[in-house]
């Protein structure tokens, strides 16, 4: 009967070395449980990964609610993204559906809609100030497209901060 000693030996050392390289990466960043899978796989080979996971779960250091919380916050109060683009990322990043709607809910909650668009515009254009012509009209509406955001969203927030003249100008093709 000594293999299954040296079986569980071996998975034993293959655990510790899965928590170690968890710990390690968990030590730079956030990770959500799918990522972290995918990254533990290249060091786990055959062996399963879930115990590992589970651990971590337990010691409160792999928490997909707060990461989604934390990643859409971020993205979304500092660096100007849609809630439709986080959520694609967040899901992207294997962050089940459900935790992604929470998360996003509680940022809208806290932050609102509007506020945070025209506080990302404001702090975007920052130095040079909103746009007063056409052309630097189109390119922020352009940039904030990329951001994610809506037309809808996009209009309502420009609407109280660019002259009316302005943005008829860009609506009637003038």
């Amino acid at each position: 009967m000594p293999i299954p000693t040296v079986r569980v030996s071996m998975e034993s050392e293959i655990y510790r070395l899965l928590m170690k390289k968890a710990g390690a990466l968990l030590a730079r960043r956030s990770y959500s449980r799918g990522e972290l899978r995918d990254r533990l796989a290249k060091t786990a080979g055959e062996l399963p990964i879930d115990p590992v996971l589970n651990r971590l779960e337990q010691l409160n250091l792999l928490n997909d609610a707060d990461y989604a919380y934390n990643f859409a916050f971020c993205r979304i109060q500092q660096e100007g993204w849609s809630p439709a683009k986080v959520q694609t990322s967040l899901l992207r990043r294997q962050v089940d559906a459900t935790t992604v709607e929470n998360a996003l809910k509680r940022v809208r909650d806290e932050l609102g809609d509007k506020p945070a668009l025209a506080s990302y515009v404001r702090k975007y254009c920052g130095k040079r100030g909103l746009p007063s012509d056409l052309a630097g009209v189109r390119k922020l509406i352009l940039h904030l497209r990329r951001r994610g955001f809506d037309d809808e969203s996009i209009f309502g927030a420009l609407r109280e901060m660019i002259p009316a003249a302005v943005l008829q100008q860009l609506e009637t093709g003038d």
